[in-house]
């Protein structure tokens, strides 16, 4: 490879990290084929690059003769920047740090009148030409940087400090369970207003509106679920009066009935604690563990208590089965004329019995 050729390889090179960067155009991620790969629109890429002239400049520069032709028209300018855009885009393709890609599935949802801007799943295209209305998907994988070092050194000891979890003190454990108690309740007390407020709305003037709309859309990056903070969707059919009446009227209903078999305060309060005890019990959260096996060295423990108490046991049994084959064994055998003096004392006793019947 000749010199000039390498340089404009390591142009081309320079010109994706930049694009890939930060400051290039929106990405979102799709499904290619069998793998997921981040993704930008072509009119996103036209719309960075004419706001960033300089990079233009420097990876696709012109004359001096058309950048005063460019200064003193406009129309001129649009055109000869639109054809800049147009030779990055081609040669970012030809390098094969993007693909050209299309929608997979071309027709909207059921319920939606457009199409979504940023497709979930995309397939390839045949022409793989550079033009403003289409997608590309990144193949180019940006260099590790330092943050990137650093993020996967703190997951690593995240992990080994989770595995050494079960040797924390009791009040971190108990803070850890709080903290996903709080995280759970906050977020339910957050879709619980955002009902509340739906419903309220919705009763009285037949509108869907929502407080941050964008918090169950699976679309929106993260960083965009609290922009709007509300908003009405103009794409939600209308609800008739009547319709509402009777959606109030059994809402009512089913809200009398669950109060009226909801518990007393006291009860309500003594149900929290007792579930609280519970958790604690299932977390063997109220005694620290005196070792890394925690509630299994117990329930060991117990065990063995256990068997032991069975083996003490056992021996007594032993011993006292023991105890009576040898006074078994200790009995005296009497000989045989003892036992033919008995049987003739026996004789004689039933003779005089017999003469006494007689007389």
């Amino acid at each position: 490879m000749s010199a000039r050729k390498e340089r404009a390889a390591q142009e081309i090179d320079h010109l994706a990290y930049v694009l890939r960067g930060r400051d290039g155009p929106e990405t979102r991620s799709a499904r290619l084929g069998d793998n997921r790969f981040d993704f930008f629109r072509g009119k996103d890429f036209y719309r960075v690059l004419r706001e960033r002239v300089d990079v233009l400049d420097e990876y696709c520069a012109v004359d001096e003769r058309q950048r005063r032709e460019m200064e003193a028209d406009a129309a001129k300018r649009d055109e000869v920047n639109a054809m800049r855009i147009k030779h990055c885009g081609a040669c970012l393709l030809q390098r094969g740090y993007i693909v050209r890609c299309e929608r997979e599935i071309k027709h909207a949802r059921s319920g939606r009148v457009k199409l979504v801007k940023f497709p979930h799943y995309l397939m390839r295209t045949r022409d793989q030409t550079f033009v403003e209305d289409a997608f590309y998907a990144w193949t180019y994988e940006m260099p590790m940087s330092w943050k990137s070092v650093v993020l996967s050194g703190l997951f690593a000891v995240l992990v080994v400090a989770m595995c050494l979890f079960p040797l924390a003190p009791i009040w971190f454990k108990k803070l850890i369970l709080y903290v996903c108690v709080a995280i759970l309740v906050t977020f339910a007390v957050i879709f619980t207003v955002r009902l509340v407020v739906f419903v309220v709305v919705w009763i009285f003037t037949g509108e869907h509106f929502w407080i941050m709309p964008n918090l169950t859309d699976d679309t929106v990056p993260i960083n965009e679920i609290f922009s709007p903070m509300w908003a009405f969707d103009a794409e939600a059919k209308k609800i008739g009066l009547a319709q509402r009446f009777v959606s109030l009227t059994v809402g009512g209903a089913l809200v009398y009935g669950l109060y009226s078999y909801a518990p007393e305060t006291g009860g309500a309060v003594a149900n929290l604690n007792r579930a609280h005890d519970s958790i604690l019990d299932l977390f063997n959260l109220k005694d620290g563990p005196k070792s890394l096996g925690g509630g299994a060295n117990a329930t060991a423990n117990a065990t063995n208590e256990g068997n032991a108490t069975v083996e003490i046991e056992v021996n007594a049994t032993v011993v006292d089965d023991a105890n009576a084959t040898n006074a078994t064994n200790a009995t005296v055998i009497p000989s045989l004329d003892e036992i033919l003096a008995e049987v003739g004392d026996v004789e004689d006793d039933e003779e005089e019995r017999g003469t006494r019947d007689e007389l």
